[in-house]
């Protein structure tokens, strides 16, 4: 089985492909536009750009609210309605899917919460699909311009070969198109029996943005940030269905190599 000479990747990964020295084509697409994902200032700064329209667009609709943002009570969605609600001054609407932890978080930040599920059991990309079509529903029903995620910076790029629906380049501005970033960042094949437009909502349009494709935030100060400031604890529960947080772990160590934050070796032992 041939392995990337850089990243460690193996022949197996999802659409994965070698050139003629040996280095996959995420490896390539990393390089060549490391110059962009890495200049954080500028990220920063197109996010808050993201952020002032947004807020312009709520008050010209009569919005209560300038974005919804998606809440686990893990530490990635903590910490960015942390960050949007007294960084950036938005007006959140928070939604879960499903029971969470950590509301308290919420409570002490005064943010307004609505929980919503779906009878299951049922497979992965139908829980995928339920989140982004529930979000964009309570978009459209509060007239709200932006829809936040948690997702990390290695979840948004390890499968990243086109700047073509990839974060930070492109944004979704309709659930057709979410569904497809989500899909493509989880290494998923578009659901066919999506593809007809059943149930896409094409009358609701709001750009959906994650944060941390504009952030690169260390974990470990991350966790710290919030031990100190709301007494965090992590969450000991599943997320989602069963294996969902296992499907892309490799691809996500493979990007972690790529960043220059482990070595091949590394990874292979984590997993």
């Amino acid at each position: 089985m041939q392995r990337c000479r850089k990243c460690g990747a193996y022949s197996d990964h999802v659409n994965i492909h070698f050139d003629r020295m040996g280095i996959c084509n995420y490896c390539g697409f990393y390089e060549k536009h490391r110059n962009v994902l890495e200049q954080k200032t500028a990220l920063k700064n197109t996010f808050l750009l993201k952020m002032e329209i947004g807020k312009a667009k709520a008050r010209t609709s009569g919005s209560s609210y300038d974005c919804l943002a998606a809440f686990s009570g893990g530490k990635g969605s903590a910490y960015m309605i942390w960050q949007l609600k007294e960084v950036y001054h938005m007006r959140v609407l928070a939604f879960t899917f499903g029971t969470i932890g950590h509301k308290g978080i919420l409570d002490r930040l005064d943010i307004d919460h609505i929980t919503f599920s779906q009878k299951g059991p049922f497979s992965y990309p139908a829980y995928l699909h339920a989140i982004d079509r529930h979000s964009y529903l309570i978009a459209g029903q509060n007239k709200i311009p932006l829809i936040l995620n948690g997702r990390s910076r290695a979840k948004i790029l390890q499968y990243a070969d086109t700047t073509t629906g990839t974060e930070p380049f492109e944004t979704a501005h309709c659930l057709r198109e979410y569904d497809k970033q989500i899909f493509h960042g989880a290494g998923l094949a578009y659901p066919a029996y999506l593809s007809d437009g059943t149930d896409l909502l094409d009358d609701i349009g709001a750009e959906a943005i994650s944060y941390f494709a504009y952030h690169d935030i260390c974990e470990k100060d991350m966790i710290r940030s919030l031990e100190e400031k709301f007494g965090w604890i992590r969450p000991q529960r599943s997320h989602g269905p069963s294996g969902a947080r296992s499907l892309s772990k490799k691809g996500e160590l493979a990007f972690l190599v790529r960043k220059g934050e482990l070595t091949p070796d590394q990874a292979e032992k984590m997993l």
